[in-house]
């Protein structure tokens, strides 16, 4: 929450589209690309989900010498729909492929990266990836042998039933068949570092490193014209996944700590005033920043709440036995695939949380 603003007068997140806000909660229909500044152009690129998230959300800016970076291109479909799409863009604006100056990537994810290396690849075209999230895509593509073997032995740690066992290791294996957890290195032309001025001539965009969903997941920040892309940390419904770029030592005190980053951004924010434009990568575009943020914070820190409230009672608990005694939206006995793999994942990630802090003495 922004610091010292009651939760009841933070201003309302609001959608700067309907279209973006309909399309996202709906389906039906891709959005338009749009002008949504001076030299800045919005892609929604599908993701070929039938859920949320639908599209990721691409943001082609111009320079002052004409030209062009993308912030994000999105997934690099097998149909080659996302690249015409992109092409059809840069057309309409009176250019070309030969006219990207960069790729920017919020993080490691293929539904952000993919096409950024199609680009690479085809059209010379620099990608920029944070240092952190380079060296966690390494390790990743160094651990794809032995992750089936990795994958069973922590559903054994976790105490899951034999009976869920075997569906709990092919959703791990759909995820990297699918791409969802990358299994490759990714080789970026730029690595990029903490609060580094992008170098795009004519605009002030700076590199604000937000890890938690990744270990090098970053935000971009211009505080000139106050926007702010989130890429996957802060999105305007969901509550984006922890720890999904390898392990780290305590993803979930990372993600609260990159929350508490974007404060100084939410601080501007008035009754007449509403702040910050948020640029996510998935959802629609908002205002609201604060309040996001404070919810998006609650939510986290009542699932700590809950884990640490069932080891209080059963401090011998597995995290599978954890995990059923909490509350989640569809139900624990709903989980399933994907779905149930994450929500033991983050379990354990608020398990290591609380006892880091309990060492620490917080």
């Amino acid at each position: 929450m922004t610091p010292g603003r009651p939760a009841h007068l933070l201003r309302p997140l609001q959608a700067l589209d309907p279209e973006e806000q309909r399309a996202e909660a709906e389906g039906g229909g891709v959005p338009r690309a749009k002008t949504i500044g001076p030299g800045l152009w919005m892609l929604p690129q599908p993701t070929g989900l039938e859920h949320p998230p639908r599209f990721t959300l691409s943001y082609l800016l111009e320079d002052e010498r004409g030209g062009l970076h993308l912030v994000d291109p999105g997934v690099d479909d097998a149909g080659g729909a996302n690249r015409a799409r992109l092409s059809a863009l840069l057309t309409c604006t009176g250019h070309s492929e030969a006219d990207l100056a960069g790729t920017i990537v919020t993080h490691l994810h293929v539904d952000h990266l993919a096409l950024a290396e199609h680009l690479q690849r085809e059209h010379g075209v620099p990608l920029a990836l944070h240092r952190a999230d380079q060296e966690a895509a390494r390790r990743l593509a160094e651990a794809e042998p032995s992750r089936a073997a990795t994958t069973r032995a922590r559903l054994g740690e976790w105490g899951v039933p034999d009976q869920a066992r075997q569906a709990l290791e092919a959703a791990a294996a759909g995820m990297a068949d699918s791409g969802v957890q990358r299994t490759r290195a990714v080789n970026a032309d730029v690595l990029l570092d903490d609060d580094q001025l992008l170098e795009i001539p004519g605009r002030a965009l700076r590199v604000l490193p937000t890890p938690g969903h990744t270990p090098g997941h970053i935000a971009l920040v211009d505080t000139t014209e106050r926007m702010l892309f989130t890429g996957d940390h802060l999105l305007p419904t969901m509550f984006p996944g922890i720890g999904l770029g390898g392990p780290t030592p305590d993803a979930i005190g990372d993600y609260l700590r990159s929350l508490e980053a974007l404060e100084p951004f939410a601080r501007v924010e008035t009754a007449d005033d509403p702040g910050y434009q948020v640029l996510p990568g998935h959802g629609y575009r908002f205002t609201g920043l604060a309040e996001r943020v404070d919810t998006t914070r609650r939510h986290h820190l009542r699932r700590s709440q809950e884990v640490a409230a069932v080891l209080a009672r059963a401090p011998d608990a597995s995290i599978w036995q954890n995990a059923e005694r909490i509350h989640w939206t569809a139900g624990f006995e709903n989980l399933a695939g994907f779905h149930l793999l994450s929500a033991l994942a983050q379990t354990a990630m608020h398990r290591t949380h609380l006892a880091i802090e309990r060492a620490e003495g917080r």
